[in-house]
């Protein structure tokens, strides 16, 4: 059924109560296998560092760590790999556990790997501003090794004197005591004692033949502290292995066995790795299994279970569930979400690459992404839109709640989009009403077979949000910093101004640039820091186009002539509405708009020109095509900006600037083709040149006229320029 929409949204009739969901599932992260988990809590996000099993290994052959992180214990957001191997000059291997931890400011990630220096394993560190990276190496070497294959498995810990301890080993367990600097230590490295009394039996050689022990440390030690009692946490038993721990009230012992955490359990894993953190009032133990399909002893995946402390302290026996953890907190859907956050999925990997960073891929028909504890409140959803790339066939996404066949709450058509790094961003309005707490998926549907596209990221905005803004740079090198932002009462337009509006009023007004981007895109992305620039200098800039808030074309309909009309009216409307933060500080006298209408006062014409009749097909399809006729409707001053010969509207721009004679104007090239020099910092010489023509045009400032007055005007001198000017110029 099709309904006539006409110019309103698709909005139906269906309210949904508030519901709860299936709880989270273990393991935690479906797109990878991820082991050895090391958890961390800062600023109220837990982040779980891990080390990621190659699909398909027969061995622990490991070449890098992950990081994943959340503020509900349910949807963990994929951070991807800020260390590798590659990370650290002298490793060469085995991008074993691993542990993090944050100390003034700085955040140290502790290693092990295969040296190709000294032929054994080596623990190392790296440094990082960020608990998600970028990550470097702290020292360009090892931060120990000897040579020995056994110096794995670093676990970090900073006491409440402020000192801090790494510990490590398989199958006995070394220290080193840290300085301050967090990559240097003090003294030599020290060893614990390996007696039955502390780990349930000694080291292999020193065991008695025929006795039997309660247990026996093995590897993966996790260093922590409870009501001033030390408590050590490794892998026990030997193959398969267990949890156990031990505790001491010094660091350096004497330590005494404690018993089992979690017990041999059925994890289809033959190694176990744990870690504990306390997060919003709960704490919780991390550990890993061989859950996932295709999952097993060299492909290991985190899982979490919450518990509670005995009363003096102690672990409790903790079982691995498939279930998981509860949420400790709402999700919202508002507001721009990356695609790879996800409470469960089935199907996908994430990728990364320097331009978007972490995306979802091989997205395939019935896979889908799964979040828990949605919370849309009261707030009805107003559109829809998801960041994609495709290469040949696309697919579609739909939303829906509680469930793969629940409520349809909108659905997105993803074309080709030219290829796989090729990102569009597509909308949709056609929403249902939804209210409440709920399950949300993202389901993904086309052909049988091929992968569909990539996912960056996806957006619900909800009828009553406030404007997105963003700074663009720095704001601009002008006296007044700029801000980008958009209005509800002008929809696909973007507007960028001073952020600080109390420097104008009726007697120092904001003169206007009304921006139109052609038929190439209906965004201003390309030309934000161009606009950006001009705004800082005491201009209202208002263009055409969705707001780009990162910087990317919205791939919507083209832009049309009858939104520069409709920012002219804005322009007007504002500058006369008491409510709005504009009222009586435009200059509607003196502005610059890019089209023919009465009330402007100059124009400006960046990179375009009208065709002729003989180059008409060159057009892009659906381009509007006004004749030449239409120039002789121009009655005011007209600058032509262009990028020189290599500029395709080079010759349109130029045959229009020859056939005016009734209107001063000005041909100014510079020799950098069709995209200008919009994307250099802060708009490079074109924003220079554009904003003396306004400062001119617009505030009568007679010196940055010189610019373009006179035979040896200011652009003819200047490094790379042209410029031509008609009889009517000076």
């Amino acid at each position: 059924m099709r309904l006539d929409l006409g110019k309103r949204h698709l909005l139906l009739g269906v309210f949904l109560t508030a519901s709860i969901g299936i709880w989270a599932q273990n393991p935690i992260v479906q797109t990878w296998f991820t082991t050895d988990p090391a958890p961390m809590v800062h600023d109220g996000t837990m982040y779980v560092y891990t080390g990621h099993d190659e699909d398909g290994a027969d061995f622990f052959w490991m070449q890098e760590w992950r990081v994943y992180s959340t503020k509900d214990m349910v949807n963990w957001t994929d951070h991807g790999s800020p260390l590798a191997l590659e990370s650290f000059s002298w490793a060469d291997d085995r991008a074993w556990a691993s542990q993090c931890v944050e100390r003034d400011g700085k955040f140290f990630w502790y290693i092990c790997a295969h040296s190709k220096i000294s032929k054994g394993m080596a623990i190392g560190v790296a440094v990082a501003n960020s608990p998600t990276g970028p990550f470097r190496d702290a020292l360009g070497k090892p931060l120990f090794e000897n040579g020995s294959w056994d110096h794995i498995d670093p676990t970090v810990f900073i006491d409440d004197d402020g000192q801090a301890w790494l510990m490590w080993g398989n199958p006995r367990v070394y220290y080193l005591k840290l300085n301050r600097d967090m990559i240097s230590y003090e003294g030599e490295v020290g060893m614990l004692p390996m007696t039955e009394e502390a780990f349930g039996s000694p080291v292999m050689n020193e065991r008695e033949k025929g006795k039997q022990y309660k247990d026996s440390y093995v590897e993966g030690p996790w260093l922590t502290k409870r009501n001033g009692t030390y408590q050590l946490l490794y892998a026990a038993g030997g193959v398969p292995e267990h949890i156990s721990y031990s505790t001491a009230k010094n660091v350096l012992g004497p330590w005494t066995y404690a018993g089992e955490i979690m017990p041999l359990c059925e994890t289809n894993s033959f190694t176990n790795h744990c870690g504990v953190a306390d997060f919003k009032g709960h704490s919780y133990f991390f550990y890993h299994t061989g859950k996932l399909p295709q999952g097993g002893g060299f492909g290991r995946s985190v899982a979490i279970e919450e518990f509670k402390y005995n009363a003096d302290g102690s672990f409790p026996k903790i079982l691995p569930t498939d279930e998981g953890v509860r949420p400790v907190a709402t999700f919202s859907p508002y507001g721009k979400v990356q695609a790879e956050t996800m409470a469960f999925s089935r199907g996908l990997k994430t990728e990364q690459n320097r331009r978007v960073g972490v995306y979802v891929t091989s997205i395939h028909n019935g896979d889908f992404i799964k979040l828990q504890n949605v919370d849309f409140g009261s707030r009805q959803p107003e559109s829809f839109s998801v960041r994609v790339a495709s290469g040949l066939r696309g697919g579609q996404v739909e939303l829906r709640a509680d469930s793969l066949g629940g409520l349809l709450i909108g659905k997105i058509e993803i074309p080709s989009t030219g290829g796989w790094e090729e990102w569009r961003t597509l909308s949709t309005k056609e929403l249902a009403k939804v209210t409440g707490t709920h399950d949300l998926y993202l389901k993904f549907t086309g052909r049988k077979g091929p992968q569909l596209f990539n996912f960056d990221w996806w957006e619900l905005r909800a009828t009553d949000d406030a404007p997105r803004s963003r700074v663009v740079e720095d704001g601009g090198t002008g006296p007044y910093k700029a801000v980008m932002t958009e209005a509800h009462n002008l929809q696909a337009h973007t507007i960028l101004r001073p952020q600080d509006l109390s420097k104008f009023d009726s007697n120092h007004p904001l003169p206007v640039l009304v921006w139109g981007n052609g038929a190439c895109s209906n965004s201003p992305f390309e030309h934000v820091k161009f606009l950006s620039e001009i705004a800082s200098y005491g201009y209202l800039v208002v263009a055409t186009g969705f707001i780009p808030m990162d910087d990317e074309p919205d791939h919507g309909p083209m832009s049309k002539t009858e939104q520069q009309i409709e920012s002219i009216d804005w322009v007007y409307a504002q500058n006369e509405d008491p409510s709005s933060p504009l009222y009586h500080k435009i200059d509607v006298k003196k502005s610059l708009f890019n089209c023919a209408d009465p009330r402007i006062s100059a124009l400006m014409i960046c990179n375009s020109g009208l065709f002729n009749t003989e180059n008409a097909r060159s057009a892009v399809g659906g381009m509007p095509m006004p004749p030449k006729s239409k120039l002789n409707e121009i009655h005011c001053p007209v600058i032509y900006l262009l990028g020189g010969k290599t500029d395709i509207a080079y010759e349109n721009g130029m045959d229009d600037f020859h056939r005016i004679s009734h209107v001063p104007a000005i041909a100014a090239n510079l020799n950098v083709g069709h995209g200008g020099t919009y994307a250099q910092s802060h708009g490079g010489e074109f924003a220079i040149v554009a904003r003396n023509w306004l400062d001119w045009q617009l505030k009568g400032d007679q010196t940055a006229a010189k610019m373009f007055v006179g035979k040896k005007c200011g652009l003819s001198t200047r490094t790379g320029w042209t410029i031509e000017k008609n009889k009517k110029s000076k």
